[in-house]
């Protein structure tokens, strides 16, 4: 950062090298009396006030011109690349800028991953990874960056819910035991903390605490930008969470109180009953197919047949139980809120993936079902190289 505003000091002083000592020179020669002669020396004089506005023009010049560069910059420019790691800056660029090829990002990762085994505490390299992970679906490697941080930085509330989340779906989606554990100490910092309260909703919402589940989407409300998708989402969980209580969905909020604890086994409602959209079956390999190898996972979700290809829900299990049986709600949904029967017609699928990634790669075992309604149940998928399906 230190060498970019050096050349941005030197390229505005050449800039005003070029216009500035002309202006001077005119005003010099207007006013030195040495410079003319007889009748040249009394018109120079008479025009020794006319050159006071070049003198005040040189020096608003020396002022503004550079006060204008870094106003435009900010404008139009990308200071936050200044902080960069420089393994991110080139993946950063637009096509334009460098063509760094969607290939060569992992390989940057790879670079910043390398660089900060000697730099622990680098705070903003270790959140770039920990981000860059997330995005690249390696929830095991951004919940340990994140871990990593939380070292650093253990009264960052933000910073502890978001371990929290890509711990949780690295470990099958579920928010119990640390993940938990790391919600409450984050409101415990911080009781306004928008994706901490978030996620405690989520909690309980997985529990079956319904009522709690509302109360905590409700105290997000007022935290983030009305019409944004975060609060659009939270408005669907309370909908939602509504309906499971036998409230209207419409009905008014109830009038806010401060956060209570978490909930204690004497809070918690009982589960609920099994939903519509329940979906289950079997999942089992093709004949001739290789068997899975240790370690590998197994993905298993529903779609919407007509629409995105996003999952609605999403599970995941260790490929060396094959073959199992499973179960898909709407407890899975990848999104508060989301259900499957809203979606009409379903995919049903499964994977197997050698990296642990959701990210699907070539080769890989998969397999479909459907188009199915919300609530079918006695589904078979068998898993494939080339992804057949039976239903």
């Amino acid at each position: 950062m230190s060498t970019f505003i050096l050349i941005i000091a030197l390229m505005s002083a050449l800039a005003l090298a070029c216009i500035v000592p002309p202006l001077l020179r005119r005003t010099d020669a207007a006013t030195t009396p040495d410079a003319v002669h007889g009748a040249e020396h009394d018109a120079a004089l008479a025009a020794g006030p006319h050159a006071q506005p070049q003198m005040r023009l040189a020096l608003a010049l020396a002022l503004l011109l550079p006060a204008a560069a870094v106003g435009l910059y900010l404008q139009v420019g990308r200071p936050e690349a200044l902080a960069m790691p420089p393994e991110l800056l080139a993946a950063a660029a637009t096509p334009a800028d460098h063509g760094v090829a969607e290939e060569d990002i992992p390989a940057m990762v790879e670079r910043l991953a390398e660089r900060l085994r000697t730099q622990p505490g680098d705070i903003e390299g270790w959140h770039m990874l920990a981000r860059s992970y997330s995005a690249m679906n390696r929830y095991d490697d951004a919940a340990k960056a994140f871990a990593h941080l939380a070292t650093l930085l253990p009264e960052d509330a933000g910073l502890l819910a978001d371990y929290a989340d890509a711990l949780a779906t690295a470990q099958d989606g579920t928010l119990a035991g640390e993940p938990e554990r790391l919600i409450e100490k984050a409101l415990a910092i911080d009781p306004q903390q928008p994706k901490a309260l978030a996620l405690s909703g989520s909690a309980a919402f997985a529990r079956g605490d319904f009522a709690l589940a509302e109360k905590q989407w409700l105290a997000v409300l007022p935290l983030v930008p009305e019409g944004s998708e975060f609060a659009r989402s939270t408005q669907a969980g309370i909908a939602e969470a509504r309906t499971r209580q036998g409230i209207p969905a419409t009905a008014p909020a109830p009038v806010a109180a401060p956060l209570a604890a978490p909930a204690t086994a004497a809070t918690v409602k009982p589960a609920p009953a099994p939903s519509a959209a329940r979906l289950s079956g079997t999942i089992r390999l093709a004949p001739g197919a290789a068997l899975p190898q240790p370690g590998q996972t197994l993905f298993i979700y529903a779609r919407a047949a007509n629409g995105a290809p996003m999952p609605l829900a999403a599970i995941k299990r260790k490929a060396s139980e094959l073959p199992l049986q499973f179960v898909l709600d709407d407890s899975n949904a990848l999104r508060p809120g989301t259900r499957l029967a809203d979606a009409g017609q379903l995919i049903v699928g499964a994977r197997i993936s050698a990296s642990g990634s959701a990210t699907p790669q070539a080769g890989e075992l998969e397999g479909q079902a459907g188009p199915v309604a919300a609530g079918a149940n006695g589904l078979l998928i068998e898993l494939s190289v080339h992804g057949q399906a039976v239903k």
